[in-house]
């Protein structure tokens, strides 16, 4: 099936949201899975983060839904980042099908969840442990539901939800079209499939150009003590790019942030044991720029989709080859380039990238910084051009300061004057 023939079986409506928040083409993934949904198949499909899977269940799903009382669909997902951001894509490809959607997590107001429920709400985007929360509280009717969505679902089991799902999936009907997702198809993903879907329709999106394959993979050499170090040579000389800095844990997320603390650099950080208001106050500052360093546990590994992020750095080794791919894939999205950088520091961590690198047949290059004087004259070269741009764009304004600059100049010396001024410039912005 080609993209041609996918995108005419949509309704007028669907193209029309499609054209408005600027769908140029349908991926493969999307190629694929769509007609098989349409046609009332239940799907197992395996596609990495950065292809499109969430329009490509959302598309054809909204394309068999009409407003109701009661949910209709429900998309289990495993964290509360991504049930954000579903929730929020959702409503973006539904827009004129003028469908109630409804995120329900933990750390959100129950008395707002409640609420929608009450109101109707046509689909609902849940972590497994709220909507227990609700199926025990009779707020959330499944007799209505039509689709049950797994996204993520090797990483719902992972973080030993399965017994949850298998809960919640029991209580739904019988005669529903279960939709299954997943970046790997593990063993406890197989079995799960085989017991809970009908004659499942399996799907691949790896033939396609994935985002895996717009990274490039490198390798940092160092020792423990160093990392510091290293990492805010790499930030100084990268410190206007969006990048994700992973740690394995919250004690050392908030270690990197007081070393980060000194620096004239702007970021924030995340992880597990912070408010959901804090978290999704951070991811937001992330996507709007407002932020260019992120420092994160793997809580965000999953539930973060910005499109221009340029680096990714692995400052604690991944502690499963899984958490690799899954951080990697925060780079590299939708056509973009995109570089991941791993630290090294025994030569156990090194086998085990190398063996990932192996299996997922990628290539990757040792990276080595230049030496503190090197950095510190590329970072003198970048400030000099871009004082030099400046006063090219702004020469018809710069008889506006003349008096006060040559007030200055006899106080201080014309020399003094520039060098004050340049290395102000210099403390503020490393670029």
């Amino acid at each position: 099936m080609n993209t041609i023939d996918t995108y005419a079986m949509l309704s007028d409506r669907t193209k029309k949201n499609l054209q408005e928040i600027g769908y140029d083409k349908l991926t493969t993934i999307q190629e694929k899975v769509i007609p098989l949904i349409l046609e009332e198949k239940d799907i197992i499909a395996q596609s990495s983060t950065g292809t499109g899977k969430t329009a490509g269940f959302v598309i054809p799903v909204g394309e068999k839904l009409k407003i109701s009382s009661n949910p209709q669909v429900l998309i289990l997902v495993p964290t509360r980042e991504l049930a954000l951001q579903v929730s929020e894509e959702t409503r973006k490809l539904t827009q004129h099908n003028k469908l109630r959607i409804s995120a329900v997590y933990g750390g959100d107001s129950m008395e707002r969840q409640l609420r929608s429920f009450r109101q109707g709400v046509d689909i609902v985007v849940g972590t497994p442990g709220r909507i227990i929360d609700h199926l025990k509280k009779k707020s959330f009717q499944t007799s209505n539901l039509k689709f049950v969505i797994l996204d993520e679902a090797d990483e719902m089991i992972n973080k030993g939800f399965l017994q949850e799902i298998e809960w919640i999936i029991k209580k739904t009907p019988l005669n529903r079209q279960t939709l299954l997702f997943s970046a790997t198809i593990t063993p406890p993903v197989a079995k799960f499939a085989q017991i809970y879907l009908k004659n499942p329709v399996k799907v691949s999106g790896e033939t396609e150009n994935l985002s895996e394959n717009n990274i490039e993979h490198y390798y940092l050499e160092t020792t423990p003590k160093q990392k510091n170090f290293l990492l805010l040579d790499f930030l100084r000389l990268n410190s206007s790019e969006l990048v994700i800095i992973f740690a394995n844990t919250k004690r050392k997320v908030e270690e990197i942030e007081k070393t980060l603390s000194h620096e004239k650099l702007k970021f924030d950080y995340i992880h597990g044991d912070l408010s959901q208001a804090r978290r999704t106050r951070v991811f937001n500052k992330f996507r709007t720029k407002q932020i260019n360093i992120m420092i994160a546990t793997d809580v965000a590994a999953r539930g973060l989709h910005v499109n221009d992020i340029s680096y990714v750095i692995n400052y604690d080794f991944p502690q499963s080859n899984e958490f690799y791919i899954h951080r990697v894939g925060r780079t590299g999205r939708a056509g973009a380039k995109g570089k991941a950088i791993t630290f090294i520091t025994s030569s156990n961590e090194k086998r085990q990238l190398m063996t990932i690198i192996r299996q997922k047949k990628y290539q990757i290059e040792r990276l080595s910084l230049p030496n503190k004087n090197q950095i510190n004259q590329i970072l003198e070269d970048k400030l000099l051009a871009k004082v030099t741009k400046i006063m090219d764009l702004n020469k018809p304004n710069q008889v506006n300061n003349e008096q006060k600059i040559k007030q200055l100049s006899e106080k201080y010396g014309a020399e003094r004057l520039a060098n004050t001024l340049f290395n102000l410039l210099a403390r503020v912005d490393y670029t």
